[in-house]
């Protein structure tokens, strides 16, 4: 059973807390999880905001003084790379451009699909 605060307004609330400009960082990474997949469930859990399928975590955002992480759960871990012995499963942003959401978008569509 998934405990927490679900939904959209849930996480933009604890997203928009966190310290400029990496709050405004946050929502902009929600909007284009959002986007790229709506069928998973926005829900804030241990004071981060995660996206969930069939009760799987997904991804989730954790904003920072600092940065932004963006990670994946390990079981659907769309970097993933057969033979390798290092999986990248979380990344730190400090900014985002054109370039980078297209990275965060190939990563997100393999993930929830």
């Amino acid at each position: 059973m998934i405990f927490g605060k679900k939904g959209d307004d849930a996480v933009r609330n604890k997203l928009s807390a966190a310290p400029a400009p990496y709050g405004q960082i946050a929502l902009r990474l929600h909007e284009l999880v959002s986007e790229i997949a709506p069928a998973l469930e926005p829900i804030v859990r241990w004071g981060l905001p995660f996206y969930v399928k069939d009760g799987n975590d997904i991804c989730y955002i954790k904003p920072d003084k600092e940065y932004v992480v963006f990670g994946f759960g390990e079981v659907v871990n769309p970097a993933f790379e057969e033979g390798a012995h290092m999986h990248p499963v979380a990344w730190t942003i400090s900014s985002l451009d054109e370039a980078t959401e297209q990275k965060i978008r190939a990563l997100v569509q393999k993930a929830a699909g």
